[in-house]
């Protein structure tokens, strides 16, 4: 089965969570809420759509960076490999989607970051199945707290269209909007989640939540 990859722009809701294995590797663990946005043709405004909410994974040297770098507020952009997985409680199957990252880094269009190179080093082995599953199972609370996959990332993965004819409607209103030069306040709106293909999703922006901590200088 081919790879699904996807970036996602969002903001992390907790401070990311270090796991240290017995064979000395590593994995960094977030959660990035991803807010949709869609023009109202109606009435020419952008409006908020729903919340979707990732698992971010980190491994080896990028799970000690996104550990060092990143805290509860601040807007990120991933790349990444997409993940659907499922677990039962109370009788109830349920979903949650996961991004098993390749990429971390600030969404400068929020704010202001500096880079510093680490000191190079080893950057360890790869967690062993138990030690992943151990991970998933202390991150468990952050699925249980939200809503189920959304039905068009189940559509994407089963090979569907991943967007209903409707969203690819609102996707050429925005597109429409930036041609005549719209001044709204978030006529700059990227797609916020792509897929491998190059499609994107409506013109989303994620907007800057109330208790939202600025960039380390």
């Amino acid at each position: 089965m081919s790879e699904i990859y996807v970036t996602l722009s969002g903001n992390v809701t907790d401070d990311p969570k270090q796991f240290h294995f017995g064979d000395g590797s590593r994995a960094t663990s977030m959660r990035v809420a991803v807010n949709r946005r869609f023009l109202d043709r109606q009435t020419q405004t952008w409006q908020d759509g729903e919340t979707t909410y990732y698992t971010v994974r980190c491994y080896r040297a990028l799970a000690d960076h996104v550990a060092q770098s990143v805290r509860r507020g601040h807007p990120v952009v991933v790349s990444g490999k997409l993940r659907v997985k499922q677990f039962e409680r109370g009788g109830e199957q349920r979903f949650w989607v996961e991004v098993e990252a390749v990429s971390v880094g600030h969404d400068l269009k929020w704010g202001i970051t500096s880079f510093e190179r680490p000191v190079r080093g080893s950057s360890g082995p790869v967690a062993a199945p138990r030690d992943l599953r151990a991970m998933e199972d202390a991150t468990r609370e952050w699925e249980l707290a939200t809503v189920a996959v959304p039905p068009s990332t189940l559509r994407l993965l089963e090979g569907g269209a991943g967007r209903p004819d409707d969203e690819q409607d609102s996707l050429d209103a925005v597109y429409d909007s930036h041609a005549e030069g719209s001044n709204d306040e978030h006529g700059d709106a990227a797609g916020v989640v792509s897929a491998a293909d190059g499609s994107k999703d409506d013109g989303n922006e994620t907007p800057w939540p109330d208790n939202a901590m600025p960039l380390a200088a």
